[in-house]
């Protein structure tokens, strides 16, 4: 329980920083492969008709915290695969939608991503964030990328490696921010080991 909280005060404080190390590498869906997703239900499939209880192995959080009614709910109408998506509407609030942990690598070369869609006349940039912890929780790396959405379903990515010693597991944070009309949608998100780095 200790780690947890001190996983998601760690989280949360990446709203306020941007000490992120931006991508050096480039990975693309063709680095691939028969790599596994290392992210549980990446096409959020919901876990209960309750929007509440519904994100099954994701957090969601909000800045300011949620007071009312939440503006992020599973649409059944709108996906880009698997019949479902996450649809975040738009209010005064941040978004971050954080992954449950998986299993990271030091010398592994890591293919992220999440499709994005909007209906927004001016949407917000959407932040994908790969952050990397030692196995006590602190945090080892920050990788971030910052992506435009289209009205039509468009790729955001993002390709990390280098990582530091003592890295344990990772989690994919999907931050956006603050929008003033329509929604976002995001779908079908991944992190995929692609490459080993040779050990000296």
């Amino acid at each position: 329980m200790t780690k947890l909280l001190t996983c998601i005060a760690a989280l949360l404080s990446l709203f306020l920083l941007s000490s992120c190390v931006t991508q050096t590498l480039f990975f693309t869906e063709s680095d691939i492969g028969t790599s596994l997703n290392l992210i549980d239900n990446p096409g959020f499939a919901p876990n209960s008709l309750d929007p509440a209880k519904s994100l099954k192995h994701w957090s969601l959080h909000t800045e300011p915290a949620l007071a009312d009614s939440s503006p992020v709910v599973i649409d059944p109408k709108v996906f880009q695969d698997g019949g479902t998506s996450l649809r975040i509407d738009a209010s005064n609030r941040s978004v971050m939608i954080i992954s449950d942990p998986f299993p990271v690598r030091r010398y592994g070369g890591y293919y992220l991503r999440s499709w994005l869609k909007t209906d927004s006349p001016d949407p917000p940039n959407i932040y994908l964030r790969f952050i990397v912890f030692r196995e006590d929780g602190k945090i080892v790396n920050r990788f971030r990328s910052k992506s435009a959405v289209k009205l039509d379903w468009s790729l955001a990515t993002l390709s990390a490696g280098f990582i530091r010693p003592g890295a344990r597991f990772g989690r994919l944070a999907i931050m956006i921010p603050p929008f003033k009309e329509g929604s976002v949608w995001v779908d079908n998100s991944g992190c995929f080991e692609v490459h080993g780095f040779q050990i000296d």
